[in-house]
């Protein structure tokens, strides 16, 4: 059968029931709580992992079902992704369902077990080691802030990481009395082995927790997680992995990484609903770390849902299973390869342009589809004013969060167009010509 012809097929048959299959396991009537939304029919027009993975053609009805507006280009979505269609009429739905009985619907677990449970699948881990929370922030911090560590025990981390990560580490220098060791890495990286020897030289007997991003969030740099986990294992040293800006970007499992803890943002790749999060602990690990919120006699210490003791919960969070499902009709493979062949089209020509310096390493492993430039001889504030105001395209000035350089930080989404990217690089090759450099 001719390629084209099965790629049509799929189109009429791979996200049809996106939401339908979710909802069928909402209505069980052993899951009390709000009642899911009828089936609503997700978008086609999804290509087949044989063609092209920049087909804008092929794309169309996948952009189609983002409500995100076009008259300012969105160019941040490791910021916070886009909900498609079918996710924001599930929030509108359950926003409105809760309020049919509040004190009921308001507190019951049985609707967010098949979204525990679907995470886990995704993750590759047991579901009995998936707190479904608000943020990656809060999942991150739940390890940060309730890991039993003593005065002068050392957590090592980087410059680079997430600024919200850093400030719960010096909170707790300041209450505990622990050592946090912020390592500066080279930007660009040259190689993996350089990443991994820059932790693997700062590890001391007193390292008792490595955080470690994958990726970076200010350049998309990735780092050999599974290496640093191995490495810290045989020192007796736990890890926590941020992968806010990986899960739902490309294929990532409890046994990819190797890690003890791991926290992410649902409502950046996975394309959920926003203010929503997932924590993993490996499960002999649960019982030790205390939650930020304490659940009292509520649950016993064994058990993950002692992480989701908040108190009052938006009901938002019950469309992941929407959002869960929607991506799964797609695929993790194939939205990747969408993104990449998205960023490259704009990378490539840049790069060609002796103007543009990258902060992003472009050698194979290095980085998937966050990146990040500066414009030579102009202020990466400046120019993000001059982007958003008068061009109009919404970036990420990563200066806001580090003074060690200066860049621009691009990153697309699966409602991002190949015209959009067009324009995007007609914009920047025409500010490299006419812009002066700054002396």
């Amino acid at each position: 059968m001719p390629a084209d012809v099965d790629r049509r097929q799929w189109i009429k048959t791979a996200v049809a029931g996106a939401v339908g299959v979710v909802c069928a396991q909402r209505l069980d009537a052993s899951a009390p709580g709000p009642a899911a939304p009828k089936p609503t029919k997700a978008p086609g027009g999804l290509p087949s992992s044989s063609t092209l993975a920049g087909d804008d053609a092929d794309w169309a009805q996948v952009q189609r079902s983002f409500v995100v507006g076009r008259d300012i280009v969105a160019l941040n979505h490791a910021g916070a992704g886009c909900c498609p269609q079918p996710v924001l009429e599930a929030v509108e739905h359950y926003v409105h369902e809760v309020e049919t009985l509040p004190s009921w619907n308001l507190f019951q677990y049985g609707p967010k077990e098949p979204i525990r449970a679907g995470l886990a699948r995704m993750f590759a881990c047991d579901s009995e080691e998936v707190a479904i929370l608000r943020n990656a922030t809060e999942a991150l911090d739940i390890v940060l802030l309730g890991l039993p560590l003593r005065a002068g025990d050392e957590v090592l981390t980087t410059t680079l990481d997430y600024w919200a990560m850093l400030d719960a580490l010096d909170q707790r220098v300041k209450r505990d009395g622990i050592v946090v060791k912020k390592v500066r890495m080279p930007v660009p990286a040259n190689s993996q082995d350089e990443l991994f020897d820059a932790f693997a030289s700062a590890v001391t007997d007193r390292t008792r927790l490595i955080l470690v991003s994958h990726p970076v969030n200010l350049t998309g740099q990735h780092f050999p997680v599974a290496r640093i986990c191995e490495m810290a294992h045989a020192r007796g040293i736990e890890v926590l992995v941020d992968a806010a800006q990986s899960f739902g970007q490309f294929e990532v499992t409890a046994g990819s990484l190797q890690c003890d803890y791991m926290g992410t943002s649902l409502h950046k790749w996975l394309m959920g609903p926003k203010g929503t999060g997932m924590l993993y602990v490996k499960r002999e690990k649960i019982p030790k770390l205390w939650p930020l919120f304490p659940a009292g006699a509520t649950l016993p210490p064994d058990n993950i849902r002692k992480f989701e003791q908040i108190g009052t919960a938006p009901m938002t969070m019950y469309a992941l299973s929407e959002a869960i499902q929607f991506h799964q009709a797609i695929g993790t493979v194939r939205i990747g390869d969408r993104l990449r062949a998205l960023t490259q089209a704009w990378t490539d020509p840049l790069r060609a342009n002796e103007r543009f310096e990258f902060r992003t390493s472009f050698a194979p492993g290095m980085s998937n589809v966050i990146a990040t430039f500066h414009l030579k001889g102009t202020s990466s504030g400046e120019l993000w004013e001059r982007l958003f105001k008068q061009e109009k395209f919404f970036t990420f000035n990563v200066a806001r969060r580090t003074q060690e350089f200066q860049g621009i930080r691009i990153s697309v989404g699966l409602s991002t167009t190949a015209a959009e990217i067009d324009r995007f690089v007609t914009t920047m090759l025409r500010l490299a010509r006419d812009l002066p450099v700054a002396h």
